[in-house]
């Protein structure tokens, strides 16, 4: 049988979506998929390992009808304990509402009841008495350098695993398009090598993507050495990254440069300044060093014509972000 109500006490604050224990009203609010799935897999798990009988019951919030929630959520034949998947709130039929904020008040001990809801306004009522009497969880995107290198870490710290700081960047360059491919990419070097994860593990396993990234073009440009960028961005068009992505690449690592170029903030602040982990901070410090807010601002120009050629505004995409990227490499100080 399911641990008791009694064992699974309700939380007020977001839970960590890598440790969350079953409850039985547990609410996944925001629009990512991934860790949406994590949960509902890491619950289900834990909960079969509990009773090899348990239901799995899952539901449209905006198809439901009137009565489904009780009938579902009454006592099984033999007991067995019981998961309601409930997605797409944010569409959820009136019916629903009130049938799920009528279950609230009074939920079901052997019951686990999981919302989903990506965003918006829809039931609000019902998502404040959820996250009141459960469990919330964030279920917010990782964009941000900083975000995904600690998920990286936090990936490889769950199995019991440490990674270098610089194998994180590799990685993060190597399969940091979604996190779905971070994860598949996290767990196949955990399995396939041992101690602490190293730069040259990553380039073993990811070398080709590593190299030809939209990531490792801009800073071979920004670093001032044209001849890599030129080859690094010939490879990389070459293999499928777009010249778009190569433009964001540059717009984004001109725009750290111009934020600290001409500013004075102490090494121990860049990291907060930048919104970046510590190390990939102190990479950036480094790069200032090729700039100054003159060249940097016309580096920013250079990137915004190219991305808007590699958009549509020329008939040579490639041609276009080439240009770029050589004159950005020429300008800086070497």
């Amino acid at each position: 049988m399911p641990a008791s109500s009694r064992s699974r006490r309700p939380t007020r604050s977001g839970a960590d979506w890598r440790t969350v224990k079953p409850a039985r009203l547990m609410l996944l609010k925001g629009p990512e998929d991934f860790i949406a799935t994590r949960v509902t897999d890491r619950v289900r798990t834990v909960l079969r390992e509990q009773d090899p009988g348990l239901e799995v019951h899952r539901l449209e919030a905006g198809e439901y009808e009137a009565g489904q929630l009780s009938m579902l959520a009454s006592p099984s034949l033999f007991g067995e304990a019981k998961i309601l998947q409930i997605d797409g709130l944010q569409e959820m039929t009136e019916a629903f509402l009130v049938d799920c904020l009528d279950y609230v008040r009074a939920p079901a001990d052997d019951v686990t009841l999981i919302l989903r809801h990506t965003g918006g306004n829809r039931g609000k009522k019902l998502l404040d008495a959820v996250t009141e009497a459960g469990v919330l969880v964030e279920c917010q995107p990782i964009s941000s350098e900083a975000d995904k290198t600690d998920f990286v870490v936090g990936e490889f710290r769950s199995r019991g695993r440490s990674i270098d700081p610089e194998a994180v960047r590799s990685l993060l360059d190597a399969a940091g398009g979604s996190l779905a491919d971070l994860a598949a990419a996290c767990q196949q070097l955990a399995e396939d090598t041992e101690g602490t994860v190293t730069t040259e593990m990553v380039d073993r396993y990811y070398g080709g993507r590593v190299e030809a990234t939209a990531f490792k073009v801009a800073d071979a440009a920004i670093e001032g050495r044209a001849g890599p960028a030129t080859a690094l961005l010939r490879h990389a068009l070459a293999t499928g990254v777009s010249a778009p992505a190569i433009t964001g690449a540059l717009a984004l690592k001109t725009r750290q440069i111009a934020r600290i170029v001409d500013a004075r903030i102490g090494q121990g602040q860049l990291a907060g300044v930048l919104g970046m982990a510590p190390w990939q901070a102190r990479r950036v410090s480094e790069t200032v060093r090729f700039w100054n807010p003159a060249t940097i601002a016309a580096a920013i120009e250079w990137v915004a014509q190219a991305d808007a050629e590699a958009k549509g505004q020329a008939k040579d995409a490639d041609y276009a972000v080439e240009k770029a990227v050589t004159r950005i490499a020429l300008a800086a100080r070497r």
